[in-house]
């Protein structure tokens, strides 16, 4: 079986990284747990050594935040020019939580929120997290509000934020509905199943 180490900026990058390796690389199995870098902070210093385990042990697929940047002006930055075919870094526009809220469709039903309120367009949503957060602040569950919402700031993550939506992404979201809406997912989908076409 082909493995792949998947790396992601914090705890919903993994889990899309995840959901994305079982949808796009069918038989590939994860080299180990992924890493979670909690924070971009700790993610770029180590860009170099994940392409060199890329290049000399097993393929590697990082996702990460734009944060409103440029895509390929932070590749440039981040990497200085060492690549490697075996080396997958996809950079959510602009939020990893745009991508959750491609699925529209899954978001409304597995949130309890309006479907009539998801974006059409997520990539170009300027704050694809508050939004998510104004989002599950009217959700009809009442645990969701409580806890993927701050008690104290509403405009901030609760306590069981990445737990709800970890396990939305694993048990619910779906890559086919939302690269539908998101042509940044789009354009890592056809990425990552490269790398089965490369290796095989």
């Amino acid at each position: 079986m082909k493995r792949i180490l998947v790396i992601g900026e914090d705890a919903l990058c993994c889990a899309l990284a995840e959901r994305l390796v079982a949808v796009c690389l069918p038989g590939w199995g994860l080299a180990r747990s992924s890493i979670d870098t909690k924070g971009v902070t700790k993610l770029v210093p180590a860009l170099r050594r994940y392409v060199e385990q890329a290049r000399y042990v097993q393929p590697v697929l990082c996702i990460a935040d734009t944060d409103g940047q440029c895509a390929a002006t932070l590749r440039s930055t981040w990497l200085q020019g060492i690549e490697h075919d075996r080396f997958v870094l996809r950079l959510a526009q602009t939020e990893a939580e745009s991508w959750v809220l491609a699925d529209r469709e899954g978001f409304a039903k597995a949130l309890a929120v309006p479907l009539s309120k998801l974006p059409q367009n997520p990539d170009e949503e300027c704050d694809p997290k508050r939004l998510l957060l104004n989002l599950v602040r009217r959700s009809k569950e009442r645990i969701l509000r409580n806890e993927v919402v701050s008690a104290t700031d509403p405009s901030k993550p609760g306590t069981g934020y990445n737990l709800h939506l970890v396990a939305f992404v694993r048990k619910h979201w779906s890559v086919r509905r939302a690269a539908q809406f998101s042509p940044s997912l789009d354009r890592a989908l056809n990425r990552i199943r490269a790398l089965d076409a490369k290796l095989g």
